[in-house]
């Protein structure tokens, strides 16, 4: 049987097609290699812009904070040197004083010109230059007083003085806070650019990968409908034979398209080669960021191993990175707790606690063979994440914080000696009271039997020879008595006062209406013949001395008998409000009252707001009162209105705890 020749043209087109197709297929794949070597070029180029312009960015912010610091410790020291003459008059404190009043303007002057390009920070340094040009002011103001009067200035000055510390310490902090924030969201767009980068880099990939294996089995697929196509052709005539040898010099053809297609895909790795250098000359770069930083900053992976130790860290610590376990870092670095004896724990190590997935600040002591002397240092670490938010690393950022803790130490120093001055001569005052006391106690006991004497002749005088007198001699004699019993009198109150400052307290619970009930029983004898309207309210019962507090009921309720004695009506009210979310005792009357304008004489001694003819007293009841309340950690003072009645009020330790009963008015009582 013979066999059908093939048809040369029909084998001419498949031919022509299957190359057509495989062109086709290697072309796509090389425009997709070329269009992705040029995307990934275009994002190393652009993430080494966005590092290099980040990190100038951040050295900026570093360099912005660290001057407002120097600004605030000049001010520092501009208070406490003045403030450490004007309270020892020691020169050696006007050192530090006089040298950060040169310093502070240059620091200043730096400040303006790193924040050039922020208005807003421009605004608040012109604010933080008006109050420390004010703080310097009122600084000369308290020197110049003391010089002047070599005595401690007035009180006034030092709290003016620690409010315009205050507002600069609050000017600077928000130029530190703004700052912070700019640090803040140039490290958050930087994140998020070299999130994209990363996303863009392995998708690139694996489109890259996609458009070399289509082609490849494009290719694969062609091949082998070539092959079927021949297998068909050979079973169908012999005379392929002849066609084989033609078709065995098209496959030769075709096989050079394939060394052309390796040379391609050559070429292609030779553009993946550039980038990576490209990506050498960005790490190169971070490289140079992380030594021109002043900050330490270290860097380890998810066990442990660090990755990233930057020159500061090595010469703030003065060791590199080492391959030992966590467990003996803080041996090794000799990082001490802030006693400066205890080693750091390694479970409380920063990077340690980043590894946990931890974010933390301390300040810790550094002191190693490395190192000559100790530094302090104030490190802040963080967990490294990636984007389904495992941990994966930590980085750990420090630096050094000697001068500082230098100076708060000084500070703090200052403080020690002058609260140390303070309670010496607190101590010395209550020494000079106690003394005063005693003398006027002395001199009291003694006037009284002098007194008694005067009064005791006086009477029998009058007695035995007053008949013998003529009105005038009996006169004299009766002023006699009327001053020695108003003598005796003021010297009884003058014990009573002596004796409340000798007399310690006595606590024990005590019912207020108790006292109050035998004190309007004691005052009983004043209230005859008056219409008396008694108004007191349920007290409670409170832990105080029962026989102090006894007697300022007494004092008050007496002093309100006594001036609104010319009433016809008299209403006294005792009973509980609340001065200030405070609860009080308040004693009021409807008498004559005072001028509020006089006030600050109430509690004075021998200091009257009425006159003697009108009203009798010896001024001291109501000084007394005061004492006494003072010993119960209280305060009284007084309200009032002219020919309107007064109302003096009290506060005890013992009342916040007390349980009130009643605010209002409860009992009512006639006289």
């Amino acid at each position: 049987m013979s066999r059908k020749p093939a048809d040369p043209l029909l084998e001419g087109v498949e031919d022509a097609l299957v190359e057509k197709t495989l062109r086709r297929w290697i072309a796509a794949g090389l425009g997709v290699a070329i269009l992705l070597t040029g995307f990934m070029g275009f994002m190393s180029l652009r993430s080494a812009r966005l590092a290099s312009e980040g990190a100038d960015l951040v050295a900026h912010t570093h360099a912005v904070e660290t001057s407002l610091s120097a600004v605030l410790e000049h001010a520092s020291d501009i208070e406490t040197g003045s403030r450490g003459f004007a309270v020892t008059g020691d020169e050696s404190f006007l050192q530090p004083y006089q040298e950060a009043i040169h310093s502070i303007g240059r620091e200043l002057n730096a400040v303006r010109g790193l924040t050039a390009d922020n208005p807003a920070q421009q605004r608040r340094l012109d604010q933080l230059k008006v109050q420390i040009d004010t703080r310097i002011e009122l600084s000369q103001m308290t020197v110049a007083e003391r010089r002047r009067t070599s005595a401690i200035p007035p009180k006034s000055l030092f709290l003016e003085g620690k409010r315009r510390m205050d507002a600069v310490h609050a000017a600077v902090g928000e130029m530190q806070a703004d700052e912070d924030r700019q640090i803040k969201e140039r490290t958050n767009r930087l994140q998020a650019a070299r999130r994209f980068q990363t996303f863009a880099t392995l998708a690139s990939t694996v489109v890259g990968v996609l458009g070399l294996l289509l082609p490849g089995f494009a290719i694969f697929r062609e091949i082998n409908k070539s092959v079927q196509m021949r297998a068909q052709l050979k079973a169908l005539n012999a005379s392929l034979e002849q066609r084989v040898e033609q078709r065995t010099a098209a496959l030769e053809s075709e096989i050079t398209e394939r060394k052309q297609a390796t040379q391609a895909l050559a070429e292609q790795a030779e553009e993946l080669a550039h980038s990576r250098q490209a990506l050498e000359a960005q790490s190169l770069m971070l490289q140079s960021v992380l030594d021109s930083m002043a900050e330490g900053l270290v860097t380890a992976d998810e066990q442990g191993k660090l990755v990233i130790w930057n020159p500061a860290a090595e010469k703030i610590l003065g060791r590199g990175a080492t391959d030992l376990p966590p467990e003996q870092w803080s041996e090794h670095y000799g990082v001490f707790l802030a006693d400066m004896v205890t080693p750091l724990p390694t479970d409380q190590i920063p990077m340690v606690r980043a590894l946990r997935g931890e974010t933390s600040t301390t300040q810790l002591f550094v002191h190693s063979p490395a190192l000559a002397e100790g530094v302090w240092i104030e490190a802040s670490g963080g967990p490294l994440k990636d984007k389904n938010g495992a941990v994966r690393g930590g980085v750990v950022a420090f630096r050094d914080i000697t001068p500082k803790r230098t100076a708060e130490r000084k500070i703090q120093q200052l403080n020690n000696e002058l609260e140390q001055r303070v309670a010496l001569r607190t101590a010395e005052l209550l020494e000079s009271n106690q003394e005063l006391e005693a003398f006027t106690y002395s001199v009291s006991h003694d006037l009284r039997a002098p007194l008694r004497h005067m009064a005791g002749f006086s009477g029998i005088l009058l007695d035995e020879y007053g008949d013998k007198l003529d009105t005038q001699a009996q006169k004299y004699l009766q002023r006699i008595q009327d001053a020695t019993g108003k003598m005796g009198r003021l010297v009884d109150e003058l014990l009573s006062l002596a004796r409340v400052g000798r007399q310690a307290l006595k606590l024990e619970p005590t019912r207020l209406n108790a006292l109050v009930e035998e004190v309007v029983f004691i005052l009983e004898p004043e209230t005859q013949g008056r219409q008396i309207d008694w108004k007191i309210a349920n007290l409670p019962v409170v832990e105080c001395d029962p026989i102090l507090i006894k007697q300022v009921f007494q004092n008050l309720l007496a002093n309100a008998l006594k001036y609104s004695r010319p009433r016809a009506q008299t209403v006294i009210e005792v009973g509980t409000v609340e001065e200030n979310g405070q609860p009080a005792i308040f004693v009021r009357d409807n008498g004559v009252g005072f001028n509020m304008k006089y006030a600050d004489k109430l509690f004075g001694v021998f200091q009257r707001l009425h006159r003697t003819e009108d009203f009798e007293g010896t001024g001291v009841g109501l000084v007394t009162a005061q004492r006494i309340v003072k010993k119960h950690n209280g305060r009284i003072w007084a309200e009032a209105e002219l020919d309107r009645g007064a109302t003096f009020y009290f506060t005890l330790s013992g009342l916040e705890q007390a349980k009130f009963k009643s605010k209002g008015a409860s009992v009512g009582a006639h006289t």
